[in-house]
Parts: C-alpha cells; structure tokens; sequence
C-alpha cells in the first residue's frame, strides 16, 4: 500500500514536470526587492528553484515581527493565499538575486486538476510548515525570551537551521519580536554567563553542553 510520503512525492514530480513543461514567464528579484507584499491581492504565484528571502510582518500599531532569512529550494509562494483566497499575509523579500518563475491562477488550478496527487502534495508541504511554525509560536509564547534567543542561537549551532544572522542588531530583534534595547540586553546576559560568544556579527555557542543544560532548565 502506497503511503502518503510517497503520494506526496509523485505529486510534487507531477508539479515540477508541468512546471518545466510549461513556457512561464521568469522574473528576475534584486536584493531588497518584493516579491509579495502584506496585504497584496494574489494574481499569480513564484516558482522558486533555489534562493534566499527574509519573510516579515507589520502589525496595525507599526511593530514589525520578522521570521529571519529563509534558504529555500523548489519552493512555491502564495499556494497559501490562493487555496484561501486572501490577500497576502507576510512581506517576502528578496535577499539575494533571484529568479523566480512566474505561475498564473489558471494555470496552477489546472494542474492542480490534472491529478489528485498534486493536492496531496501541497497539503503534506503546508501541514509541515504549519508544525514547524506552531512549534516555534508555542516556544515563543511558554519560555521566556533568553530561552528563544538562547536556542535559536544553539540551532544555527548544530545546523538545524540555516546558520544566518543579521548584522544589525534591530533586524535581529524583529525575528523576536522585541526592542532593540531588550535584545542587546538579552545577549549581553548570555555572554556574561558564558553560553555564547560575538564574532563580527555573528553570535556562536561558546559551550554547547552547558547552552543545552541551560535550555533544559527553562
């Protein structure tokens, strides 16, 4: 009996063939350029083979809450806001050249109808990334800020995660949803405890036993 992983995977083979198979326009994204923008009604949606971009909000009262640098690889934008049509949810930007494929609505509805597959596809993607994201909301919500700086800084450590910061220090309290000024002060108390250490910009696991230890205990 066929399981959902391998359903999932010939559905995503179905949408990359009819992806290459199609003649869509490309669309070229300089560092800094959007791709989406909150709020934007979705035309149409971006195929990306491979790219960098920083994914963001700003909230009605102007506080801004960013979810970081994002490595991507075959990666769609806006399946979410097509299957819900809504406007978009998050600033998506470019942070590095990149060349996206341009999908229109009818096209990707009609593959989405060539076979059942494709569906099950984009629905493992997107319950994946709903986990992954309710994870780190829940983490957010239940520990206190030193455990989220303290473990995302331990995630970038052993690779979990991309191993990516910001240079200036108000972007990286964004991904926190915090102030400048408590950010530094975060940090500074990791450093006093000896968990971390500051490199140039960037921001490394000094003891990765005693960081864990220090994890547990939160």
């Amino acid at each position: 009996m066929t399981n959902i992983n391998d359903l999932a995977m010939q559905g995503f083979e179905i949408f990359r063939h009819e992806i290459e198979r199609q003649h869509l326009k490309s669309k070229t994204f300089q560092p800094h350029d959007y791709l989406l923008h909150q709020g934007q009604e979705i035309l149409e949606l971006f195929w990306v083979d491979s790219g960098q971009f920083t994914i963001g909000y700003t909230a009605n009262n102007g506080r801004n809450y960013s979810l970081g640098r994002n490595l991507v690889d075959k990666h769609l934008f806006g399946e979410v806001e097509y299957l819900t049509s809504s406007p978009c949810q998050f600033n998506i930007q470019a942070s590095e050249i990149v060349t996206a494929k341009v999908l229109p609505i009818k096209v990707m509805t009609a593959i989405l109808q060539l076979d059942s597959k494709v569906g099950i596809w984009i629905s493992q993607a997107l319950s994946s990334r709903y986990q992954t994201g309710m994870t780190m909301t829940m983490n957010r919500f239940l520990h206190p800020l030193i455990y989220n700086i303290a473990w995302d800084i331990q995630q970038r450590c052993i690779g979990a995660r991309p191993a990516v910061n910001f240079s200036h220090v108000y972007k990286e309290a964004e991904r926190f949803g915090c102030s400048e000024r408590v950010y530094s002060r975060v940090v500074n108390q990791l450093l006093d405890m000896d968990l971390i250490k500051k490199l140039g910009n960037q921001l490394h696991v000094k003891d990765l036993p005693k960081l864990a230890k220090f994890l547990e205990m939160k």
